[in-house]
């Protein structure tokens, strides 16, 4: 199973890249088959300050669903020590927004997420 996991932080690329190597360490822990973390990318152009833009992200290859579960909480709890910013998690077509704070407001968001990863990975 393919996800790309990005974060989107407010305080701009450098803390994104530097932040996103401490959640890397923490992800090796699960059973990631597969991890590539391309460059830092720049603020789009006329981006307002404080605006939450993509700055890094990271390509996964996971073990299946109880492992996409895992990754999922880590980034919640991840950011919620963190106390900022968004991560999305994308599996095909489907994104899933996780933030620092909602953890229950995002438990139906995240059932139906692995629910379209599962029948998405049985499908290819």
């Amino acid at each position: 199973m393919n996800v790309r996991l990005a974060l989107n932080d407010p305080e701009g690329p450098e803390v994104a890249d530097r932040d996103m190597t401490y959640l890397i360490e923490e992800i090796r822990d699960l059973d990631v088959l597969s991890l590539e973390h391309p460059p830092a990318e720049q603020a789009p152009q006329g981006t307002r300050a404080g605006e939450p833009v993509l700055y890094t992200s990271l390509l996964l290859g996971l073990a299946g669903a109880p492992v996409l579960r895992a990754l999922i909480a880590l980034s919640q709890d991840w950011l919620a020590r963190r106390n900022s910013g968004t991560i999305e998690i994308k599996h095909g077509d489907h994104v899933l927004r996780v933030t620092h704070t909602g953890r229950a407001d995002q438990k139906a968001a995240i059932e139906a997420f692995i629910a379209h990863a599962m029948r998405d990975s049985a499908d290819g």
